[in-house]
This record gives C-alpha cells, structure tokens and sequence, in this order.
C-alpha cells in the first residue's frame, strides 16, 4: 500500500468501509460455521511496502542506527509509543538468524493482551553483493514516497525503475525477504500488518504486529518468526526455484494491564437511534489506552446499518484526534455477537484521562460530543 503520510487522521477509520470489506464482514456476521484458521503468511495485509538497499559487506552497526518501532509510527503515521513501551522494547536482547545469503536479526519485541510485535533487522551475508528489497519488488522503487525515491538515489537509477529494472541495470542480484511474527491463532484479534523500511546504514529492517483478542492468560507467548528469501530470478519473478523459509521460535514476555476504568454513560444514550451504548470502558497498557465501547443494536436496528453508519471516536476537548494508536486500527471486526456489539478504539497516551469526549453521529447525520466522567 503506497503510504499517505500527509492526511493520516484517526476519522478515516469511520468513513464507509469498501464494498468488499462491508460484503466480507456481512457474510461472517450471518454465517453459523467456524472456519479453519489460515496461516497468515500466505496472504498479504494493507500495510506493505517494499525497500531497496544495495549490501556488498557486512559492516558493524551502531546501535541507534537501526530503525525502530518507534522511527516507524513518528515517521510514517504521526504518533509515537508510549516512554514505557519503549524501554520494554529496547531492553530486550536480540536474537539472529541466517536465512540463506540474509542474517536476519530481531531487535525488537514486546507484547501484552492487546498486541504483539517485533522489529527485525535484515542484511546480506559478509561477502555476499547484491539488492536486497522487501517483499514487493515489482513495482517501481519509488511508488512508496521519500523511503523508496532517496534508494533510488542512492542507486543511481531513476525511480520510476522497477526494483527488477534497477537489478539488471547494476547488474547485481536482486534478494526479496519477509521477516513475519506468527502468533497462535487462538489469541489473534484482528489482521496483522508490516511493512519495511530502509536504514541509512545499509541495512533493512522489517516491522511486524499482530493485534490480539485480550485472552492471553500466560506470563509469556511462544511465538514465531517466519523468515523467507528469495533470489529473484530477474527474467522470471515468479519463480521460486531460490526460495528458503524457515520458522523459527521465539519467546515474548507478555506484559501486564497497569490500569482498567470505566466512564459513566448518561442512562438510554442512542447512536443513530438505533444503537444504544451500555458501557465503555478503559484498559491501559504499556503500548498505550484501549478503548472498548459495549453497544446494544436496538429493535429495528439492521447490521448494514452497524456497518454503514455506526461510528464512534473519542478525542480530546478541543475536538481534535488523540496520537493514532500503534494497532493503527479501530472500529468491530465481525458482528458475531449481534445484538451485542463491541466497538474499540486504540490511543497512544501513558494515562487514563479523567474527562473524554465522544463524537457519534445522531438519526439526522449529524456529529453529537458527549462528555463522560470516569466512575469513582
């Protein structure tokens, strides 16, 4: 997904879904059968972006020269992680892989009920030329914005050069890699995402997250990598004779709940006249504040309506958006529990705050701010 950094704002995520989305999430709110759970490596999620860099040494790091979780969100998305995530996140000792000619290397990680993530480092072998990109090499390099157009550059190949292009012009090989974090899937909430950037230092490092469902109960999640190469065949970039992959295990300390609250809800307070809001309740984490707003579809009330129409945001006084959230999601993913329905929302704060505001739409289109007190 080519990257829109100038106009990211957290009421984008409550404009009419696509058809296809709404058409999706229509079929699970109907449908009685559980399916079987898809390994999320064979599918691709919204957040992709490939980057380029050439590596003809290995060559010793210094360790702010890496991009982070936290160079990630301030440049790309506007927001930051909360100070105590980050700490966690940086404490942790990294642990290294070699995936045929790519040492692979995670950074980061962190996770709590909410969310698990990794930060993982990418290079060639000591030895070993070539262009190594993310996992999209098929368009042009600088299809992605500023990451993309300055390798470009730094190539020496004019960005609207495909990754390939580029590859046979320099007359170098060209490596493809993914560096994934899979969770058991009893704990998934939500799709996870990733998406890598480019470090100056020549390295190449791959962010992964993964939502969670909030049911973890251990003090630890065993999780793992999965990390894929592949040497394109320039003339063929479907072929996949030079491809290795490999799971790999890998322990994440699951961090706790440092504080839940609930705010008081005026009795019989109605979205679209249609929805009544039960409860909302706050949960504060190291990665920051989730939102979680219980609603009850009231008679008459149809899903097409929930999923057309029913949009819910909490902001601050002045009416503009808190820090996005590092899930970089809001909303209901299924209708599952209709009537009930549950409606999250994800801001990056390290404290619960005493007053919020809500913004629902009412039965005539418009915008009502409600303010709610935390209960004592």
């Amino acid at each position: 997904m080519k990257r829109d950094m100038d106009n990211l704002n957290l009421r984008d995520a409550f404009v009419p879904m696509p058809e296809e989305t709404r058409d999706a999430l229509m079929s699970a709110a109907r449908s009685v059968k559980e399916e079987e759970p898809v390994k999320k490596f064979t599918f691709r999620t919204a957040l992709i972006a490939a980057c380029i860099i050439v590596a003809t040494m290995a060559v010793a790091m210094a360790a702010g020269s890496i991009f982070g979780w936290n160079d990630f969100f301030s440049k790309d998305y506007g927001t930051t992680i909360p100070k105590t995530a980050q700490e966690i996140m940086t404490a942790t000792e990294p642990v290294t892989w070699q995936e045929g000619d790519v040492i692979f290397t995670v950074r980061e990680r962190y996770s709590d009920s909410r969310l698990a993530l990794i930060s993982v480092e990418a290079r060639l072998a000591e030895g070993v030329e070539g262009i190594l990109a993310g996992d999209d090499f098929t368009e042009a390099i600088g299809a992605y914005g500023e990451n993309s157009a300055a390798v470009a550059k730094r190539l020496g190949v004019e960005p609207e050069m495909t990754w390939i292009e580029a590859a046979k012009k320099l007359n170098l090989p060209l490596y493809s890699v993914r560096a994934t974090l899979e969770i058991p899937s009893e704990l998934w909430g939500s799709e996870q995402y990733e998406d890598p950037m480019f470090n100056e230092d020549g390295s190449l490092t791959y962010f992964s997250l993964q939502p969670l469902n909030g049911q973890i109960t251990s003090d630890q999640i065993n999780a793992k990598v999965y990390l894929r190469t592949k040497k394109v065949n320039l003339d063929d970039p479907d072929d996949d004779t030079n491809v290795t992959k490999e799971y790999v295990d890998l322990a994440i300390h699951t961090e706790k709940t440092i504080a839940l609250a609930e705010y008081i809800i005026p009795e019989d307070t109605k979205v679209l006249d249609a929805f009544r809001i039960d409860s909302i309740q706050a949960e504060l984490l190291p990665s920051g504040l989730h939102f979680t707003t219980n609603l009850t579809a009231l008679d008459g009330a149809t899903q097409e309506q929930a999923l057309d129409k029913l949009r819910l945001n909490i902001v601050k006084e002045n009416g503009e958006d808190y820090p996005t959230g590092i899930t970089l999601s809001s909303g209901f993913s299924n209708l599952d529990t209709w009537p009930q329905i549950v409606y999250t929302q994800m801001i990056s704060v390290d404290q619960i705050p005493e007053t919020i505001h809500l913004v629902f739409p009412d039965a005539n289109g418009n915008d009502t701010m409600l303010v709610l007190q935390l209960k004592k």
